[in-house]
């Protein structure tokens, strides 16, 4: 057996290979598409050229490969492209089942050629447009912009996997991923070449083009830019996704999504379709209020940095951070008029607005408590639109409204009267490989914001007081609304008057209470025989102080 700095070495050598391979066909591609097909290739490029020197030894030399490749590229570029993404994401997925040490070698190989790519809208990994020229018309259209499809579909899938979910906690590689930040904005570039490519490959690469950015952006948060980047990409390419109306979604806790939601087996073609729009909506809609939330409170997080020119955003303040400040919060703002006054608030109530868009993510439990994590954040909306300059709230009306909306004590309460205030259901949540951390996470900070909001929570009419008392402010600036929505919202009454499925708010409260004082007594026996997977007991010292103030009431 060879010793393993050897083995490493030449598996380095393999992987450069690939990529050296994957640079020629993507150079052959563009020089194809700006001469006359009956010319033939033109060479490589530079880059492409050092990259094949560099992987270069005494005993094996690849210049004859390049050599050869350069002239078959022609006629199988887009075979190529997508054989060469999917045999690094191959290699990829072994080095992570055997946890090899090889894996974070591969990973910062990887991201270094791709940093290196070319992009640009004309050719960027296009093959199928390089082959209708070649073939004279042999492929149609559509069968062009299907391959173009699984070409950008296959690196997708490779980025995908470069960024694992469990990264995001991964300081250490922080810097890494840092560097595909740069990426982002080329990533429009796939969704401006799809217009003509199957719906099923175009809503594969959203929900690949989704996950990469919602991956990224613990790493890239730091820097207002990067966020502003996001933002910019899903307002441009996502923006009919995220005003989708959420009223039409209803919870079926038994049809839970497993896996890939364009992978299911069992279901009809329209019920296929609607499940992967909602998926689609989901990630959309999580990565943009995150997103958001993170600038309009950037003013409270010392740590962010800014980049950005002055005219990268929307900003009436004065210097960066309250440039970045205003973006977020605009960006809010508008999103809640359009996505949901006017299409709820006509007939619904806010709780209503708060159960549709809990139902939308009950499907999926993973994006379901990033997301109540992400919304505990709501009120610091409100705090800094109030510290802001009065001549703008009128501007921010819908961040504002969105702010008191999305209150957390309430949201915890219809989020408890969704799972019919089941403990068994919290447990189930508690001891999942996949969200424990997360359910836990989420109990922990409700019941400390309950503590502290008691009234609130004993009694959910305060909730609906503090729309009403917003409601009248609204009504005496009804004229600056109606000209920054464009439409009239007179005779809109928020936070009518609903039974909330005929529950008192006395009841309300009452099953809230049965609900989390099950679960304690539940948690303290598993724990007792060592069955729970992990210490709760910051959880059940939450409850315990939860039991004491019931006591009190």
């Amino acid at each position: 057996m060879l010793p393993h700095p050897f083995q490493e070495a030449v598996w380095i050598q393999f992987v450069e290979l690939v990529w050296a391979a994957i640079h020629t066909v993507s150079t052959c591609a563009h020089n194809h598409s700006t001469i006359n097909a009956t010319k033939g290739c033109v060479g490589c490029s530079s880059a492409a050229e050092s990259i094949s020197h560099d992987t270069m030894t005494k005993r094996t030399s690849i210049t004859s490969f390049i050599a050869v490749l350069k002239l078959r590229c022609v006629n199988t570029s887009r075979q190529i492209m997508t054989c060469l993404f999917r045999a690094l994401h191959i290699i990829l997925k072994l080095l992570k089942l055997n946890d090899s040490e090889l894996k974070d070698d591969f990973i910062c190989l990887s991201i270094h050629h791709i940093q290196k790519l070319h992009w640009d809208p004309g050719y960027q990994l296009n093959a199928g447009k390089v082959v209708s020229i070649v073939t004279d018309d042999r492929h149609s259209l559509s069968e062009d912009s299907a391959q173009f499809g699984i070409v950008s579909g296959s690196l997708l899938q490779l980025l995908c996997s470069l960024v694992e979910q469990s990264d995001t906690e991964d300081t250490d590689r922080r810097d890494i991923f840092v560097k595909l930040a740069d990426v982002i904005p080329r990533l429009g570039t796939f969704l401006q070449e799809q217009q003509d490519t199957p719906k099923s490959l175009s809503q594969y690469s959203k929900h690949k083009i989704l996950m990469l950015m919602i991956r990224l952006k613990p790493h890239i948060q730091q820097n207002c830019s990067h966020i502003i980047c996001l933002l910019k990409l899903l307002r441009r390419h996502f923006q009919s996704t995220l005003h989708e109306p959420m009223f039409q979604h209803s919870t079926k806790l038994e049809n839970c999504l497993e896996g890939s939601p364009f992978l299911l087996s069992g279901v009809g073609l329209g019920e296929l379709q609607d499940k992967s729009t909602w998926h689609l909506q989901r990630q959309a809609m999580y990565l943009f209020l995150s997103c958001s939330i993170v600038l309009a409170c950037s003013g409270n997080d010392s740590r962010l940095k800014c980049s950005c020119k002055r005219d990268q955003c929307c900003h009436k303040g004065q210097g960066c951070t309250d440039n970045c400040n205003y973006f977020g919060l605009s960006e809010i703002s508008v999103w809640f008029q359009r996505c949901c006054l006017d299409k709820i608030l006509d007939s619904k109530s806010s709780t209503d607005i708060v159960l549709c868009f809990l139902q939308l993510y009950m499907e999926e439990d993973d994006m379901l408590f990033i997301i109540l994590l992400q919304l505990l954040d709501a009120p610091l909306i409100s705090l800094a639109i109030d510290k802001m300059e009065s001549k703008w709230t009128s501007e921010l009306i819908g961040a504002k409204l969105f702010s008191i909306v999305f209150d957390p004590v309430h949201i915890f309460h219809q989020w408890l009267s969704l799972l019919h205030y089941d403990h068994l259901v919290l447990v189930d949540y508690l001891i999942s490989k996949d969200v424990g951390v997360h359910c836990a996470q989420y109990l922990l900070r409700c019941l400390r914001l309950v503590s502290g909001c008691w009234d609130a929570f004993v009694d959910d009419s305060v909730y609906e007081a503090q729309i009403q008392k917003f409601n009248c402010k609204r009504q005496r600036t009804l004229k600056n609304i109606n000209s920054f929505t464009g439409s009239s919202m007179e005779g809109t009454k928020l936070g009518s008057s609903h039974d909330k499925e005929n529950k008192s708010k006395e009841q309300l409260f009452l099953s809230a209470k049965v609900c989390l004082l099950s679960l304690k007594q539940t948690l303290e026996d598993l724990h007792k025989k060592d069955l729970f997977p992990y210490n709760p007991k910051p959880l059940l010292k939450s409850l315990s102080r939860f039991e004491e103030l019931c006591a009190q009431y």
